[in-house]
């Protein structure tokens, strides 16, 4: 197949924690050579400009506008939706610097929605302001649902079960802005600027990032270097065009 563009997830394809899995760095510079390379991830902690330092640092070189994070298209889909509306934050510094760039007050009251992605601070305080919020009105948006977040020692909890707290909290199913949701799909077809079937998505997760890439269209590759393993491909209904030991 004779791809024009390549959507590439960040956790568990290109490194674990702070370790570049083997040959990442070679393996993206040739799929550069044959096309367009969009790196998309769900993990809300850093901004984009952040993540930019972080491939630098592994030896990757990439502009701003080559990432898509679900902090961003979060950032993106509250100023569209209320302007400079207050929100509350369940999240970190990434989630809050990308709402506050887009113009979006970051408040702990009079809010119009509650924001929530990885938090390794969360706290039951968190959980009772946002179930407040939420009950007076606001609405729940979730960066992911990720369960589990890849590390260079293993997994550990992702924004999932916190965005499953709070939904339990406040009786309130959360609007999903990452992967593999409408919301990013779209962002990720303007972005790339080629059509869906010329494109492979390529992820370690069947429920984000082939989920994502058969809705949109596309070919899809899950690498099994991050969340998943083969004996979960072969139970799972969500089937990628391609398996991979890795990138």
């Amino acid at each position: 197949m004779d791809f024009k563009a390549f959507v590439l997830d960040l956790d568990g394809v290109v490194y674990r924690g702070s370790e570049p899995l083997p040959g990442v760095g070679e393996k993206i510079a040739r799929l550069r050579r044959r096309g367009r390379v969009l790196f998309v991830t769900n993990n809300s902690t850093k901004t984009r400009g952040e993540y930019v330092d972080k491939l630098s640092s592994l030896g990757i070189e990439v502009e701003e506008d080559e990432i898509l994070t679900s902090a961003y298209a979060a950032a993106l889909y509250v100023s569209e939706h209320w302007g400079r509306a207050g929100v509350y934050v369940v999240g970190e510094d990434g989630l809050r610097k990308e709402l506050e760039w887009r113009g979006v007050s970051v408040r702990e009251s009079g809010c119009s929605a509650v924001v929530v992605g990885l938090d390794r601070k969360f706290t039951y305080e968190k959980l009772a302001t946002a179930q407040r919020h939420i009950q007076q009105g606001a609405e729940l948006l979730a960066t992911n649902r990720d369960p589990t977040l890849v590390t260079e020692s293993g997994l550990i909890p992702g924004a999932g079960a916190i965005v499953a707290a709070i939904e339990v909290a406040s009786g309130t199913r959360a609007r999903l802005i990452g992967k593999p949701s409408r919301i990013m799909g779209e962002l990720i077809l303007r972005q790339l600027g080629v059509e869906a079937e010329k494109t492979l998505m390529i992820g370690d997760r069947l429920d984000t990032d082939i989920a994502m890439g058969r809705a949109l269209g596309m070919r899809t590759a899950l690498v099994l270097t991050g969340a998943t393993t083969r004996e979960e491909v072969e139970r799972s209904r969500i089937r990628p065009d391609y398996v991979l030991d890795r990138l």
